[in-house]
């Protein structure tokens, strides 16, 4: 099922007459759904009915304007899409309250194209959702300071190194010597390898939607969107940019690792994530307390061969991941 193209502000403007949704309302609801959304990352329309109920000074509406709104955004240009249910799950009946108000991450294309959003609502169970009291105003959410020193230490790091060691294949020289990640682009082995595998246009920019723009804010990218749908733990986010810094010529030392390490952890734990439903992990920390289970650490080729050269202290690196409650392999 193919998702409705945008329509002309003429049309949009004869659809809201119609449902008789006047300028205020429609601001509001604008509002409500890209908070949401930023958020939770996706939510059916009885959530957002529920939510609308406990904001103070909101406009007054209906339930069918609340309705009526959701299948016009269908057809407007938003961060988000909106689905109906039997085009998520093919076998369940139609229902305007069951209709999905989703982030555009969470949908990919063909076979498996609602991937990301299962894998985000298999999480979604048993916790209640974070109702913050400035709800409306992740309508355009600001960075956390945390998010700021990230983005700031990954864009001055530098690209040192002689040569660009991939995930697999040769070395190769490194064209970006002495450059900061801010300042140039970078595909890594497997997203070149991903790319040549595309046989059609659409296919390509789909694959290089996360990687334009400067390195930083690819890696920052990328480690926000699988953070948000909890595809990997805390130690897999870590190695995954590890391994990304590692390709692109960066040369670790134990200052920058150690930096990295309370950066990352920082931006992680004081982070609104869509799999918990809008929580920071340091407002649920009480959840994981007297758990035994802890994320492992394994370290790449990049990192084995900087033990072996000396660059970094293997012990030191091990004794720094475990004072942060990982497992070391």
């Amino acid at each position: 099922m193919v998702y409705p193209k945008p329509l002309s502000e003429k049309s949009l403007e004869r659809m809201y007459r119609e449902a008789g949704i006047s300028g205020e309302v429609r601001d509001f609801l604008h509002k409500l759904f890209a908070a949401a959304v930023n958020l939770y990352g996706a939510a059916p329309m009885e959530l957002l009915r529920n939510i609308y109920g406990q904001l103070p000074d909101a406009p007054k509406l209906r339930k069918k304007d609340l309705m009526a709104f959701s299948l016009i955004a269908r057809r407007e240009e938003h961060s988000y899409r909106v689905f109906e249910i039997d085009e998520i799950y093919s076998e369940e009946p139609r229902r305007d309250r069951d209709r999905y108000v989703m982030a555009k991450e969470l949908v990919s294309c063909g076979y498996g194209k609602f991937f990301p959003f299962y894998r985000l609502t298999e999480q979604l169970v048993g916790e209640p959702y974070c109702l913050v009291s400035d709800f409306l105003s992740y309508a355009e959410p600001v960075p956390t300071p945390q998010e700021t020193a990230l983005r700031n230490f990954l864009g001055n790091l530098t690209s040192e190194a002689e040569e660009c060691v991939p995930g697999f294949g040769d070395a190769i020289p490194n064209e970006n010597k002495g450059k900061k990640l801010s300042e140039f682009s970078f595909l890594n082995s497997h997203e070149r390898l991903a790319v040549e595998l595309c046989k059609r246009k659409w296919e390509r920019d789909v694959e290089l939607a996360g990687c334009f723009g400067a390195e930083s804010e690819k890696i920052m990218y990328h480690l926000k969107e699988d953070d948000n749908i909890g595809m990997k733990d805390i130690a897999e986010l870590y190695q995954d940019i590890i391994r990304e810094l590692t390709e692109v010529g960066v040369i670790m030392n134990m200052m920058l690792m150690r930096e990295l390490v309370y950066l990352v952890s920082e931006y992680h734990n004081n982070s609104r994530l869509w799999c918990l439903k809008g929580w920071t992990p340091n407002e649920l920390t009480f959840k994981f307390r007297g758990s035994e289970s802890k994320p492992t650490m394994i370290f790449g080729p990049g990192m084995e061969r900087a033990f072996e050269d000396g660059s970094l202290n293997r012990d030191e690196i091990e004794k720094m991941m475990r004072e942060k409650g990982f497992n070391v392999q």
